[in-house]
């Protein structure tokens, strides 16, 4: 015999002697524990015949007893408690609440360690599988409940007592360590819990009432961007006006807890939607740096829900950059959209669009952000920011125009003179007063900054001019100055009084302006008079020369035609956008030929399902066909589908730029240690929280006290001490103010 045999020989004996020495140990506790006490009335005589069919009476004697008999004792070996359990029986006979094989009492005992057997029509079951009915979510792995149980149908086929008892007891035992039993368990324990934190909750009504309050302090202070250490003023204000704040969250401390609370509870809501919804989305991307000295990136998500009219913006997340490659950016970049349950398989199937500024690093072809997201994902697409792309088109035109150029220098040369120095500031102000203008800050223009500024500062230009010029004719006479600088402010005043000054002034103007053509009227009154706002027009120098606005919106017109379609780069390739908006051209009426046949853009709408990763495109192909038989006035719900993905792509991050300025407002340099998550909680509050006088505090407040957080109510707390204030000296001058 092999080694192997030996050895597997060696534990079958050992099992069964085992087993032998188990059975030995039961039947001896048996022999000596389930004795009945002799002379046993003829009621526990006839309870005996009718548990074992036997129409004879038994003869019990101290010392034995009939095999098994119910009305005598009951003995079962409890593997789990690892102890053996006798059940005395009593003198009520078997009913119908217990298997006929065993007394009420006996029934009754096991239930102490199976609470939720229960016993209908002769038949086993248990309470906690009937109470949960299906396992719902908790389901896996073909895990289900027995409908057995469910449904009391456990019974036994044996004849024998002894071993309708053996059996019953095995599958009792089975059934409570089966794996649907154990979650139907938790499911239970689960609603209880819930139904607990419920009943707390209801009982504290008026403390979720006074910690509302809290609340909506906290809440008024994050949109306001005030920093947290105001928080008890605010409490003593509304105390001092009758309300009830309650005991304590008075401090800094626990408003800036209350206000991460409320952020992260509504972050959760919104995102959990979202999952939920599984609408198709797409991400708005922007670096830059805090006044923390901190690199960041700004994430947000365009999409739209199912209540929403149209896709809006949402911010994410504000992630502090540790790497500022563009693989440490895309590592950050998914670490944060799981943060908020966004996970690479449900981008896979809802992420179709990306919208970032021209950085190298965002839209580098080999190894940059967008190109690492488009192996992640390949239904992107990428889309650099509109508004930077004007923005450099514009410059290009500066470089090629020269009265553009000339214009520009001269704006320049006006915001160095003022922005460097407070003696010009000071003496412009005088000026300004003296001929009642309201002075307005003079920045840059035409460089890579928004249009928005730009207009602005030609618009102080426009307000400041007869400021502007008393200022230069005023310092070209003083003599206290030099004779360089006076030479200098006579040709800036000798500049601003031309003719072509003043008309490239009102063109650039009108070009901005949202509604242009009220300005020129004003302009060409003052040229043909030879006065503009009350200066006196010269023919300035030989280099003053008006714009030729024709030439310079063709030329910005060519400049963006080549940019606007393409994926980065002075002149790169942009064939795939060609195509792309090609085939959007057959959604939208105004493109469509006037003879259209049945199959008109079946083509483009089937690619275009592929590239939005939209199910049936059959379906929407039907849809689209019907939209064009109707001339663009049906359009089926399998066809908004189409459309709200197309609505979704992006084609700025301009929402990114006014991100950082709230940012700005935020992290201010009396609050530049503020941490990374702090910033972001706060940005979520003022971006997408809802304003003051439509927030709900409630809810929040319930989560808070659920989680195990105080009320402000709480008596078992330290009540705020109030510090004396550190101008007490002064209190009879307080007195004498508040008499």
């Amino acid at each position: 015999m092999s080694k192997r045999q030996s050895n597997l020989l060696s534990f079958f004996t050992k099992k069964a002697s085992h087993s032998a020495t188990k059975q030995a140990r039961i039947e001896a506790q048996e022999g000596r524990g389930d004795i009945t006490e002799a002379g046993v009335g003829e009621c526990e005589a006839n309870q005996a015949n009718q548990a074992t069919g036997s129409g004879q009476e038994p003869t019990t004697s101290r010392g034995e007893q009939p095999e098994e008999a119910p009305g005598v004792l009951d003995v079962e070996y409890n593997n789990e408690e690892g102890e053996l359990n006798r059940n005395e029986s009593d003198s009520e006979p078997s009913s119908e609440g217990c298997p006929t094989i065993w007394t009420t009492a006996q029934f009754k005992a096991k239930q102490t360690f199976y609470p939720w057997l229960v016993m209908q029509k002769s038949g086993l079951g248990c309470s906690t599988c009937k109470a949960v009915g299906t396992l719902g979510p908790e389901k896996t792995g073909g895990m289900k409940l027995a409908k057995e149980w469910v449904s009391c149908l456990i019974t036994s086929s044996a004849n024998d007592i002894t071993k309708q008892q053996r059996a019953l007891r095995k599958k009792v035992f089975e059934h409570a360590r089966t794996r649907s039993h154990l979650a139907a368990k938790n499911i239970l324990e689960k609603a209880k819990e819930d139904t607990m934190v419920q009943a707390i909750v209801s009982a504290q009504s008026e403390q979720i009432a006074t910690t509302s309050r809290i609340f909506r302090t906290a809440y008024k202070e994050a949109k306001r961007n005030r920093p947290a250490h105001g928080f008890e003023s605010e409490i003593d204000c509304q105390e001092l006006n009758g309300l009830d704040m309650g005991r304590v969250l008075h401090s800094n401390v626990a408003c800036a807890n209350i206000q991460k609370h409320i952020s992260e509870e509504m972050k959760r809501k919104l995102f959990d939607r979202v999952v939920e919804c599984e609408p198709k989305l797409s991400l708005l991307l922007d670096e830059s740096t805090s006044l923390n000295k901190k690199s960041t990136l700004i994430i947000y998500i365009r999409t739209q829900l199912p209540d929403m009219d149209k896709p809006s913006n949402l911010f994410t997340e504000l992630v502090e950059l540790d790497d500022l490659s563009a693989e440490g950016i895309v590592r950050n970049l998914i670490s944060a959209l799981e943060r908020v349950h966004l996970t690479k398989e449900f981008l896979c199937k809802t992420l179709i669009g990306l919208a970032c500024d021209g950085a190298s690093v965002m839209l580098g072809r080999r190894s940059g952000v967008a190109s690492r997201l488009q192996a992640l994902f390949p239904h992107i697409t990428v889309w650099h920011c509109s508004a930077h792309r004007l923005e450099l088109a514009v410059n290009d035109v500066v470089k090629e125009m020269g009265a553009v150029n000339h214009f520009k220098m001269l704006m320049d040369k006006l915001y160095s003179l003022y922005n460097t120095s407070n003696k010009n500031r000071m003496e412009l102000r005088e000026c300004a007063c003296s001929v009642d203008v309201q002075l307005c800050k003079i920045g840059r223009i035409l460089d890579t900054r928004w249009v928005a500024s730009s207009f602005r500062t030609v618009e102080a230009v426009w307000n400041n001019y007869p400021a502007l010029h008393r200022h230069f004719k005023a310092a070209s006479e003083d003599p206290s100055r030099d004779s360089i600088t006076k030479q200098t402010y006579n040709g800036l005043a000798l500049r601003l009084s031309s003719r072509a000054f003043v008309n490239n002034l009102v063109r650039v103007f009108e070009a901005m302006a949202e509604r242009p053509g009220r300005f020129s009227d004003l302009s060409k009154k003052g040229i043909e008079s030879n006065s503009f706002q009350g200066v006196t027009l010269t023919e300035g120098k030989a280099s003053d020369k008006s714009l030729n606005m024709k030439q310079f919106f063709q030329s910005v017109a060519k400049n963006l035609e080549q940019r606007l379609l393409s994926h980065g780069g002075r002149l790169p390739d942009k064939s795939g956008y060609d195509q792309f908006i090609e085939k959007l051209k057959v959604l939208y009426p105004q493109y469509w030929p006037e003879d259209t046949d049945v199959l008109y853009g079946q083509t483009e709408v089937e690619s275009l399902c592929l590239r939005f990763n939209i199910d049936c495109p059959r379906a929407v192909i039907r849809a689209h066909r019907e939209y064009v038989e109707s001339g663009g006035k049906d359009v089926r719900n399998e066809l908004k589908e189409l459309f709200t993905a197309v609505n979704t792509i992006p084609t700025s991050s301009a929402e990114c730029e006014r991100g950082f300025s709230q940012m700005n407002l935020i992290c201010t340099p009396n609050r530049s240690s503020l941490h990374t998550t702090t910033i972001s909680d706060l940005l979520f509050l003022n971006i997408v929280g809802p304003p003051l006088t439509k927030f709900n505090p409630v809810p929040y407040v319930r989560s808070w006290v659920a989680k195990g957080h105080r009320t402000a109510t709480e008596s078992r707390s330290k009540v705020r001490s109030r510090e004396e204030n550190e101008e007490a000296h002064l209190a009879a001058v307080w007195d004498i103010l508040n008499n």
